[in-house]
């Protein structure tokens, strides 16, 4: 048995989440010259048809012409529905986020039990005899059983999940967890969402305070909402805690199958390095170094090196140095004294150390133009020096494709100039958080 049903079913949880993330910043973008326009229409109407009178009490109300009443009605209609947009569809994309990850859970259980069918044995769940003789096998019985078990868990707190996987797995999943109560709150906003409106009930107010969660300014009946900022926490939050449930149940479950963990999480933070997630790269990368246990230490190396070029890649020289000098690289293999002489921004050794390696090494000419690492140093005369010298051609920049929301915000801009200094700077920006 092997871990990879835990990686698959993290892998499409995280592209799914993803794709929601890129999906708020692009319709917030479409939105704003609906919003606009709606808005311009009703002022100009209201400018030219609408007068103020004083009604019997001797207040202010606006006046419209009988034979106009239509048309002002349907040009409130359109500013309050293009209004709306903004503050609905983030709350719905917020739901999503949560129904995402309560679906990566249902199969994250599901997964488990593959792995420890003997889990099953102090189930409570029963199967009458008529039920059982309609089964054509153990198997079947043993599914229907496993669909019970975790319909009867997910009906349960968000809170409860971990209690449950705590006692099946006899290890604490929250302790050393700083999210753990922002992703009880975000849990609860979104069921205050789904079941009450949005409104701030004494429910919220309790699970929140058992779990230390920081709150707004707010009291019982508020209407709580979801901004762009809030949308990136709730979803950095989900990305953490989905890794982490993952690679703990994987390295606890699957003792064997430590390369394959190892490979899979360096994956998944090379990957946020390569796309500029620098905060969740960070935290995940501590909790890989953290790790008891690597499979080699060549594995334990790589998320050492990551861990420093993230802090590198923002501009963090200073832990950059501290995280990638804590280790004597001398004895290490080519590639890791050369991410340190890298790292250490030592370009004149960097250089020596890449004709050494050749054309042929333990680092290829794809590495020296994609990984992250070499971002700075491609700049360098030097290393265009040394790549032409190593493989006899010209170092060329490699043009990675864009992603389909930045294109679409390109287009939007070109179409509409005078959204480049309003929404698209904010939306340009989400793309590289």
């Amino acid at each position: 048995m092997n871990g990879e049903k835990l990686h698959e079913n993290l892998h499409t949880f995280l592209r799914h989440i993803e794709s929601i993330k890129d999906t708020l910043p692009m319709v917030l973008l479409l939105i704003n010259p609906y919003q606009k326009k709606a808005n311009e229409k009703l002022i100009k109407f209201l400018e030219n048809n609408v007068e103020e009178i004083d009604d019997e009490d001797g207040e202010k109300v606006i006046a419209v012409k009988y034979e106009e009443t239509r048309i002002f009605e349907s040009l409130s209609k359109n500013y309050e529905t293009s209004s709306l947009a903004s503050k609905i569809i983030p709350e719905s994309l917020f739901v999503s986020l949560i129904s995402q990850y309560d679906a990566f859970l249902n199969r994250l259980l599901k997964a488990l039990y593959d792995i420890r069918p003997e889990y099953l044995n102090n189930s409570e769940r029963n199967i009458s005899f008529s039920q059982l003789v309609e089964f054509k096998s153990i198997g079947e019985a043993r599914e229907y059983i496993i669909e019970k078990e975790i319909e009867t868990v997910l009906r349960k707190s968000h809170s409860d999940h971990f209690e449950y996987l705590e006692s099946k797995l006899a290890i604490p999943l929250r302790k050393d967890l700083p999210v753990w109560s922002t992703f009880i709150e975000i849990t609860e906003r979104r069921n205050l969402l789904v079941h009450n409106d949005g409104k701030v009930s004494n429910q919220y107010f309790k699970v929140c305070k058992e779990n230390k969660c920081v709150l707004e300014d707010m009291k019982l009946n508020d209407r709580l909402r979801v901004t762009p900022e809030y949308f990136k926490k709730a979803y950095s939050c989900l990305f953490e805690i989905s890794v982490k449930l993952t690679h703990t149940l994987w390295r606890k479950l699957l003792k064997d199958d430590l390369e394959e963990a190892d490979k899979k999480l360096n994956d998944i933070c090379y990957d946020l390095l390569s796309s500029k997630q620098f905060n969740i790269a960070d935290i995940l990368l501590d909790y890989a170094c953290k790790q008891k246990k690597h499979h080699n230490e060549a594995l334990s190396n790589i998320f050492t090196v990551n861990k420093s070029l993230s802090k590198y890649l923002h501009n963090n020289k200073e832990k950059t140095n501290s995280i990638i000098s804590q280790k004597d690289w001398s004895a290490s293999s080519d590639n890791f004294k050369l991410a340190h002489l890298v790292l250490t921004e030592n370009y004149k050794d960097s250089y020596k150390l890449m004709k050494k390696i050749g054309n042929d090494g333990e680092v290829d000419k794809e590495n020296y133009m994609t990984w992250p690492l070499f971002s700075d140093l491609r700049k360098e005369k030097g290393f265009k020096d040394t790549f032409k010298e190593i493989f006899g051609e010209e170092y060329t920049v490699l043009e990675i494709p864009k992603k389909p929301l930045q294109e679409v915000i390109e287009e939007q801009v070109e179409k509409n100039p005078d959204l480049k200094h309003k929404t698209t700077k904010k939306a340009k920006k989400e793309i590289n958080k």
